[in-house]
């Protein structure tokens, strides 16, 4: 049935009121098998155009900060509608910034999950990397290696995979780790990548992956005590956008500060009243080229 009230609609032009008459349905039923349509994947949109939705708002992002790409998403009242808006214009901005032959490197963030679903379906020649390992086992956030598989498995890609913790048991097993072969080589492959993809994360309780997966409350408030306001793949920064050292950076599995500011392109997705801050000293230091955000965080930004 979805598939006769999508073709009746999107290719033959037919109204909700007249394909209700044709298939003895309501105008809510028609209504609803459309988005079912779209949810399920059975009818894909694709806008030929690439006028922003807020242009003046993008224009004061951009002056206000000196960034060249803004990418601005509307804000629902649910959270995980306007975190699937988010990742819709995540995707077409990884792709705005897309090459053949380019290797994009992937970090943690929960957030960098919803850009997979809108993904592609354009084969690309690009390579997909994790800039940093994974959390064996975790059930609330989402390892880079299974985002630069997502993001492979929609694009056609390829995806390599970093097979290491994000954290190690200690500095001496972190050196160990580093130096096996096929973790040195997909770190190596990331330390040359021409795009980072980046989620920002905050040093509350809440706010960051690394924060609620590696912290105590004593060790969140010596960072705070240190000046930082949030993190980047692992490394936390300032107001400014300086590095500060964390209580398991020589645990870490992953690119470095210096690392991640080496890439060209450095995209940075995130969004919510509790990273305005963040994305604040992200863009202020230059941590990121690009910000892809919602309406009303980049109003925040903005104000």
């Amino acid at each position: 049935m979805l598939g006769r009230v999508a073709a009746l609609h999107y290719l033959h032009g037919m109204n909700h009121q007249e394909i209700a008459d044709l298939l003895g349905l309501s105008r809510v039923q028609v209504t609803r098998a459309l988005a079912k349509a779209r949810r399920e994947g059975i009818v894909e949109i694709r806008i030929h155009s690439d006028e922003p939705i807020f242009p003046d708002l993008q224009v004061a992002l951009a002056s206000r900060y000196g960034i060249a790409s803004t990418w601005i998403a509307p804000s629902f009242p649910e959270p995980n509608e306007t975190l699937a808006s988010v990742g819709t214009l995540g995707a077409a901005c990884l792709q705005s910034a897309l090459r053949p032959g380019a290797t994009v490197a992937v970090g943690l963030s929960t957030t960098l999950a919803s850009i997979a679903p809108h993904f592609g379906p354009d084969q690309l020649d690009v390579t997909i990397v994790p800039a940093i390992g994974s959390r064996p086992g975790a059930r609330r956030s989402v390892s880079p290696h299974e985002v630069a598989r997502q993001l492979a498995d929609a694009a056609g890609a390829r995806a390599y995979h970093l097979p290491a913790p994000y954290l190690a048991s200690s500095k001496l097993s972190a050196a160990m780790i580093r130096s096996e072969p096929d973790v040195a080589s997909a770190l190596e492959l990331a330390r040359h990548a021409d795009i980072g993809l980046f989620g920002l994360g905050g040093v509350t309780h809440g706010s960051g992956t690394v924060v609620d997966t590696t912290m105590s409350d004593e060790k969140v408030s010596q960072l705070i005590a240190r000046g930082a306001v949030g993190d980047i793949s692992g490394s936390f920064f300032d107001l400014g956008g300086r590095f500060v050292t964390g209580p398991v950076d020589d645990r870490m599995i992953g690119l470095t500060y210096a690392e991640i500011l080496a890439l060209p392109v450095r995209i940075g997705v995130a969004f919510g009243r509790d990273k305005v801050q963040v994305i604040k000293a992200a863009l202020t230091g230059g941590i990121i080229t690009a910000l892809v955000t919602d309406y009303e965080t980049a109003n925040a930004l903005t104000t």
